[in-house]
């Protein structure tokens, strides 16, 4: 079908002309037999019927000659969108990775911007495994002894305190976040200066055990850090009470703490490390 409408296309003068003599040739040998004064009436309606039949003939080819324009034009543009999206696919991986970048740049000035107690020095560190389980909240650094990392030395984020080391190795260490139910840190409400304990439940909150029962507590208030026990410096944020509730032996009342740290969402941190170390803070052996 394609090779005929070319065909036509290339052709088109040739056929109309021949069609036209065809057409006059016939006329004539009808009037042939007519007298001479009706052959000038004749010659008009032969040059009538030999225009009509040329308009005729080219409207169909100029039909063909459009749609074939068109055809040449969408399948152009059909090239060309699959150029783009071909494109569009090579750069997107690049687009994906300028957003992690974005988000990473992000994380790291907030990290920047925290100020560590004046006894500290900071070291910053990646997130390199996640221990996590039904029986275990802990994640893996990727620093170790050989960058000056002790056992008990805090881990923080922007946000507040995340947990303290457990064992490390020489190039990395392991964490066990507040979420793990070995994990107790010595802590006090900001507003009231009421000390409690706060204690791991491996949920997404955690306990305040050791609250008196006619503490100063109230839904809302903030819980830091309270400096006792020689691992936590003071002041550092874990999170918002959440819940208060009488105790069941009755000298305590119970209380939820809501964590200020997503702790699905850590992927650099502070590592705390004393300026001065102690002879009783050697690490232990790797796992």
């Amino acid at each position: 079908m394609t090779a005929f409408l070319v065909l036509l296309r290339e052709y088109r003068n040739a056929i109309s002309v021949f069609i036209t003599l065809m057409v006059a040739f016939f006329l004539l040998l009808m009037a042939g037999g007519t007298v001479s004064g009706d052959r000038h009436g004749i010659r008009e309606a032969i040059l009538q019927i030999t225009g009509s039949a040329q308009s005729l003939l080219s409207r169909p080819v100029s039909t063909i000659e459009r749609f074939q324009d068109r055809m040449s034009e969408l399948s152009r543009l059909d090239r060309e969108n699959r150029q783009y999206k071909a494109e569009l696919e090579r750069l997107r991986p690049l687009g994906i990775r300028l957003e992690e970048l974005e988000q990473e740049n992000h994380r790291l000035k907030s990290l920047l911007q925290m100020r560590p107690d004046s006894a500290f020095r900071a070291l910053a560190v990646r997130v390199v495994g996640d221990s996590s389980s039904a029986f275990a909240r802990s994640y893996i650094l990727d620093a170790g002894r050989r960058d000056g990392v002790i056992v008990n030395a805090p881990v923080t984020v922007p946000e507040g305190l995340v947990g303290r080391v457990v064992r490390a190795s020489d190039t990395a260490s392991l964490v066990i976040s507040l979420l793990d139910l070995n994990s107790r840190v010595p802590v006090l409400i900001q507003r009231s200066r009421v000390k409690a304990v706060s204690a791991g439940q491996n949920t997404t909150r955690l306990n305040l055990e050791y609250l008196p029962k006619d503490a100063d507590v109230v839904i809302g208030d903030l819980v830091v850090t309270s400096g006792t026990g020689g691992i936590f410096p003071k002041g550092l944020v874990v999170g918002k009470v959440v819940t208060l509730e009488p105790g069941r032996e009755g000298l305590f009342r119970e209380a939820k703490v809501q964590p200020m740290v997503d702790f699905d969402r850590i992927e650099e941190a502070y590592l705390m490390l004393p300026l001065a170390t102690r002879s009783s803070d050697s690490p232990s052996t790797a796992p």
